[in-house]
C-alpha cells in the first residue's frame, strides 16, 4: 500500500532509477511521452509538466518504487528545507569558529 502523503522529487537521478533497465524510448511509449522528453528530464534541461507528474507517480506506485528505502547514516529528516538549511549553516558556523579551526586552513593536502 503506498502511502497518499509520499511525494517524490522528479529529478533527473529520480527519473534515471524509475525507468531502470528500460530504454528512454521504452519508458516514453509508457508514460506517453516524446522520447526526446525523456532525455530532457534526464539531462535537466527540463522537468515533468504536471500531466507527466502524474504518470510518474502512479507507475512508481505500481512498481512500489522506492517503498521500501529508508534514510541510512547520518541522514535526519528535517520536514522543511530553510529550517535545514538554517541547520546546517549553524553547524558550519560553529566549526568555523572554534578557536584554532578554519574550513579554510586544514593540516592535509
Amino acid at each position: 500500500m503506498v502511502r497518499k502523503n509520499k511525494t517524490h522529487q522528479w529529478n533527473p537521478s529520480v527519473i534515471r532509477l524509475l525507468r531502470g533497465k528500460r530504454t528512454q524510448e521504452e519508458f516514453a511509449r509508457l508514460l506517453g511521452a516524446p522520447k526526446n522528453t525523456i532525455w530532457r528530464w534526464e539531462a535537466g534541461y527540463s522537468v515533468p509538466a504536471a500531466a507527466y507528474v502524474k504518470k510518474l507517480a502512479l507507475l512508481a506506485a505500481q512498481e512500489r518504487f522506492l517503498s521500501d528505502w529508508e534514510p541510512v547514516g547520518s541522514i535526519t529528516w528535517v520536514g522543511n528545507l530553510e529550517e535545514g538549511s538554517r541547520q546546517i549553516a549553524l553547524r558550519f558556523s560553529r566549526v568555523v569558529a572554534k578557536p584554532g579551526r578554519s574550513a579554510l586552513k586544514s593540516g592535509r593536502s
